[in-house]
């Protein structure tokens, strides 16, 4: 058996001043100064006479609330059977929906959402919007920084971390059921006490620049901020944060942003599916949820005057690239109603184009290592589709390959899909929906996107399925295709 002293012996005679290498790695640029043979040796010395003590992991035995709150009242308590749900009223005006499940006996998941979001604040608070959810989280909670908080939640399944959106805040957390009161201890620190960190913060923004520099160098990167300038005809709060950028990121402005959306709960719903018991989980619901603040003030989120841009437009430019490669983006956008049988036929539309281009742009002609496509309906600011297609070739090949891509939408348009692509379609929808149906986040899903957009995901599902025909989906193909909507990027390496 080694003994320690053995091993410091081996490792005393290995390293030595004789038989070392260093090797820096950073971009080719000249805004970049890099520290020279004597720096370099200069901080090696420097390193050898520091006294270094061994690290101690200290974990602390303080409760994650020193005082728990003396919660609210249930206001009342209802059974929906829409889906299948308990829904409560707290004192402060929380809303509470329960659906028990019996998927998974350790799990239950968490979210809470109220309206308003990044809207409500001005295009001048664009670059705090963008890094909001990142920052305000990198301080921890309570008296706990975010290194202490996983140390004291170690061996606990139990989480709850916050998201600001733009139409939205929300809260989403999971745990076992006997780490229930861990996460909503956690849920009610997030709502009354973010921690700040100004050293956190430094090095955040330390790591963000270092990383940023890296990214700037890869061309997919420059091919994504072309894509979104181009969509989104470079709105504010659509353009990506740069290097330069970075020390522009106001911590304090954060927190206060932060602290503002989760200051009031009383527009907020709680929403929890998995293995619950009412009667058990509503004391700890009422203690800690019942205590979150409330101010009731009535607000609802912006229309943040993000738009697509519409008509025929084309943006190329050429970029060096180590393996010369050409990216190919396209996106049709336009009017379409938000309902279920819509989202349907877009699903169904995006994975039967999906089959024709693996079929005619990979397999026949060898140009792709496959197309991606992806489809989509938004009901807020206003009913609209969005339809994406990308795929990366040979330069040479580009041309060709968007004319078949640009062939087959005209081809959906004109005569539908075969009955053999959509039988296929149709049978992986209604194979996948029996299987969500056995998931709680698909429930959770279900009963967050009915409170949000007054759409239910369930209701004659598989009978909508069922009942649509190769005429339906080129119906659908040409509502959406013959708005004229249609936007092209396309980065290619110079000959």
């Amino acid at each position: 058996m080694f003994k320690v002293e053995a091993l410091n012996q081996m490792m005393a005679h290995l390293v030595q001043e004789e038989n070392r290498v260093i090797v820096i790695f950073g971009p080719d640029k000249e805004e970049i100064a890099y520290p020279s043979h004597e720096e370099i040796l200069a901080m090696l010395k420097n390193v050898q006479g520091e006294e270094l003590t061994a690290y101690v992991d200290t974990v602390s035995d303080e409760p994650l609330l020193a005082v728990k709150p003396t919660g609210g009242k249930l206001v009342s308590e209802s059974y929906d059977d829409r889906y299948g749900t308990t829904e409560m009223v707290l004192s402060n005006g929380v809303k509470v929906i329960l659906k028990k499940t019996d998927f998974k006996a350790d799990e239950i998941l968490m979210k809470g959402v109220s309206l308003g979001g990044t809207s409500l604040y001005p295009d001048s608070e664009a670059i705090n919007i963008s890094n909001i959810n990142s920052v305000a989280a990198i301080g921890g909670l309570g008296n706990f920084s975010a290194v202490d908080l996983d140390k004291v939640l170690a061996g606990k399944k139990a989480s709850a971390n916050v998201g600001i959106g733009d139409k939205t805040e929300t809260i989403s957390g999971s745990c076992s059921p006997k780490d229930f009161e861990t996460m909503m201890e956690l849920t009610y620190l997030r709502f009354t006490a973010p921690r700040q960190d100004q050293e956190a913060f430094e090095s955040y923004k330390n790591r963000t620049k270092a990383t940023l520099l890296n990214q700037e160098m890869r061309p997919t990167v420059s091919f994504m901020d072309s894509i979104r300038s181009t969509v989104y005809m470079n709105h504010p709060r659509m353009r990506h944060t740069t290097a330069e950028m970075v020390d522009q990121i106001d911590y304090d402005r954060i927190l206060e942003m932060y602290r503002d959306r989760f200051s009031d709960a009383s527009d907020f719903t709680f929403i929890f599916v998995g293995n619950v018991e009412p009667d058990e989980l509503k004391p700890l619901i009422v203690q800690y949820l019942g205590a979150l603040p409330a101010t009731h003030r009535e607000e609802t989120f912006k229309d943040s005057g993000v738009r697509i841009r519409s008509g025929i437009y084309k943006n190329e430019f050429l970029k060096e690239q180590e393996t010369p490669k050409a990216s190919v983006f396209l996106a049709y956008s336009g009017d379409c109603e938000y309902n279920l049988r819509n989202k349907i036929q877009m699903s169904m539309l995006d994975q039967i184009l999906d089959l024709i281009y693996t079929e005619k742009v990979r397999e026949d002609e060898g140009g792709t290592y496959g197309v991606y496509v992806g489809g989509s309906l938004d009901k807020y600011p206003q009913e609209e589709f969005l339809l994406q297609i990308m795929f990366d070739t040979d330069p040479a090949r580009k041309d060709h390959l968007t004319g078949i891509i640009l062939n087959e939408i005209d081809a959906m348009v004109a005569n539908g899909p075969s009955e053999t692509d959509l039988n296929k379609v149709k049978e992986y929808m209604q194979k996948k929906h029996m299987e969500n149906l056995k998931e709680n986040r698909f429930w959770l899903g279900l009963i967050d996107e009915y409170l949000f957009t007054g759409t239910d995901n369930l209701d004659g599902y598989d009978e909508l399925v069922n009942s649509i025909t190769t005429e339906d989906i080129r119906a659908f193909a040409a509502k959406l295709f013959d708005q004229k909507n249609r936007i092209e990027v396309t980065m290619t390496s110079p000959q």
